[in-house]
């Protein structure tokens, strides 16, 4: 797995789908501008926090943490794939972090 550094925060990017107006689930791969130009919406959960994560805020209070699922900024990060799992993470700065999506509602927080 790997380990984010500094103000980074490593993200699994929510997979988008699609549903075909029979009601078939279309799975939606590419790259981040492709998403963005499908759903408008850049949704992940956080896998990973640097250890200098929200230093420069006024309180150094956390505003996620592992686990939450957040909606980042449009342009926010870059993909880097895992080496030994080979899997595809989001690397975002702390401050990209538009909003906490609260579990087991569909309100954005």
């Amino acid at each position: 797995m790997l380990t984010v550094k500094g103000y980074r925060l490593l993200v699994k990017a929510k997979e988008i789908e699609r549903v075909s107006g029979g009601g078939i689930i279309i799975s939606v791969e590419g790259t981040n501008q492709d998403r963005l130009e499908q759903t408008g919406n850049q949704i992940g959960t956080v896998v990973g926090v640097g250890h200098t994560c929200w230093k420069g805020s006024v309180d150094d209070t956390p505003w996620c943490e592992v686990g939450d699922d957040i909606l980042y900024s449009k342009h926010a990060g870059r993909f880097v794939f895992d080496p030994v799992t080979d899997e595809k993470f989001l690397t975002i700065n702390d401050d990209d972090v538009i909003a906490v999506i609260q579990k087991g509602t569909d309100n954005v927080t």
